[in-house]
């Protein structure tokens, strides 16, 4: 009796680490939405210039937080200036060895990547995996002609992989 009850809460333990999971900063999957709109207002200064590598500043907003039933599921933030082509190869780039150095592999990646022109609209542009954090980020440019933004969107692996098999 005492086995069953052991791994039950085993178990219980290991649903809340699942809730719990961290996505970006402070915010956590299936954060309830009140409590990530206030963490948002409490830091809003430091979450409108995120440093992420050199001379590399995202923003992170209103807009960026992402809820299904009033519960956090993923983040989007995204370079906090337009940016012409020879900028956006170079943050590009920066971001993605950025990523690494936080223990982010790169999964998945354009063959061109470097080059947001020649961008494939019906794939993924480039996708990183910290399988410690079980977090997968997907970066992005997006824009038209001469003039680009930099999006990365933070989601829980499990649930990202579980989207996935229900497509």
């Amino acid at each position: 009796m005492k086995k069953y009850i052991l791994l039950l809460l085993f178990f219980l333990g290991a649903i809340d680490i699942y809730a719990q999971s961290l996505l970006f900063d402070d915010f956590t999957y299936k954060m309830p939405k009140k409590n990530a709109y206030s963490l948002l207002k409490k830091n809003k200064k430091k979450f409108n210039s995120l440093d992420l590598g050199p001379t590399n500043t995202f923003i992170l907003r209103r807009g960026s937080l992402v809820f299904e039933e009033d519960e956090l599921i993923h983040i989007t933030i995204w370079s906090k200036s337009n940016l012409n082509l020879n900028k956006t190869k170079k943050l590009l780039n920066i971001s993605k060895n950025h990523l690494e150095s936080q223990g982010f592999e790169l999964v998945y990646a354009q063959p061109d990547w470097q080059n947001p022109l020649t961008k494939h609209r019906d794939k993924p542009y480039m996708r990183l995996v910290h399988k410690e954090k079980n977090v997968l980020t997907e970066l992005e440019p997006r824009g038209q002609g001469e003039t680009f933004n930099i999006f990365l969107s933070y989601y829980q692996l499990n649930w990202f992989h579980q989207m996935v098999k229900a497509l």
